[in-house]
């Protein structure tokens, strides 16, 4: 029987929930800094062998994400230099960019170029080709629609819309990548 004094219904008061809402809220800040800290240790890991170009151990995932990252030591050289010691630096995506999360996303893109899956990246990349861009700008114009998508996705906790990605995919493999950037950019 549920009624004002007992005790188990003086559990489920609103400052109990409450309470619990953040307890909630503080073991996943726990949990996603732990998590980010090992990621961005296993990188640092690949940043090393890669460096010293043993690559014999990594798996073959761990080598492409290897080569990404030597593709992109220009930029981020730093920030794999010292991964481990930034293991708990949280990137803030208004001013910086994760590079972690760019050489992941990078490799979701090309995979998905590689398997052609969906097979519109595989299109538009190749549209990017024919407009002359080298394989990293189409690498990084099919990251620019997928991110759009991606962050609308993780905002709102819903499912990842596969099928206004591959309408995006199509409209934008005919444009100019510039012009791309620029409607982005809008919308």
């Amino acid at each position: 029987m549920w009624y004002h004094g007992s005790d188990v219904a003086g559990k489920f008061t609103n400052k109990n929930l409450a309470l619990k809402a953040e307890e909630r809220r503080e073991m996943n800040d726990f949990l996603y800094g732990e998590l980010r800290a090992v990621n961005r240790k296993h990188f640092y890991e690949i940043w090393k062998k890669a460096q010293k170009g043993d690559l014999e151990t990594l798996t073959e995932e761990e080598k492409h994400l290897a080569k990404i990252m030597l593709d992109h030591s220009g930029e981020y050289f730093n920030q794999f230099e010292f991964a481990d010691a930034m293991a708990d630096h949280e990137y803030d995506p208004g001013t910086e960019v994760n590079p972690f999360l760019h050489v992941t996303l990078h490799a979701v893109a090309e995979k998905q170029v590689e398997v052609r899956d969906p097979i519109e990246a595989f299109q538009f990349y190749n549209a990017m080709l024919k407009n002359k861009c080298s394989r990293h700008e189409a690498i990084h114009l099919l990251l620019n629609i997928m991110i759009k998508f991606l962050f609308q996705t993780l905002k709102e906790k819903v499912d990842f819309p596969l099928d206004s990605y591959r309408k995006a995919l199509v409209k934008y493999k005919s444009r100019k990548p510039e012009k791309i950037i620029r409607l982005l950019e809008k919308d």
